[in-house]
């Protein structure tokens, strides 16, 4: 097993926990603040965020696993 190839998965896994907590501390805060944002902008907001971050994650993966081959 590579130590760079774990090293570059586990970058990649906090990028996107960091990323996602981001995210949701800032939807609490729009929440709780009631900044004028309906709802359903939020929702919104989340699901395009959590596709983001879901293709950022996958591409991580794929390139440090191209990397190997």
């Amino acid at each position: 097993m590579d130590p760079l190839r774990t090293i570059d998965q586990a970058i990649a896994v906090i990028f996107y926990i960091g990323s996602a907590s981001v995210t949701a501390f800032l939807t609490a805060l729009f929440i709780h603040y009631g900044l004028d944002v309906a709802p359903g902008v939020l929702r919104l907001d989340a699901l395009i965020a959590a596709g983001l971050l879901g293709v950022a994650f996958l591409l991580a993966m794929a390139s440090s696993h191209g990397e190997e081959e």
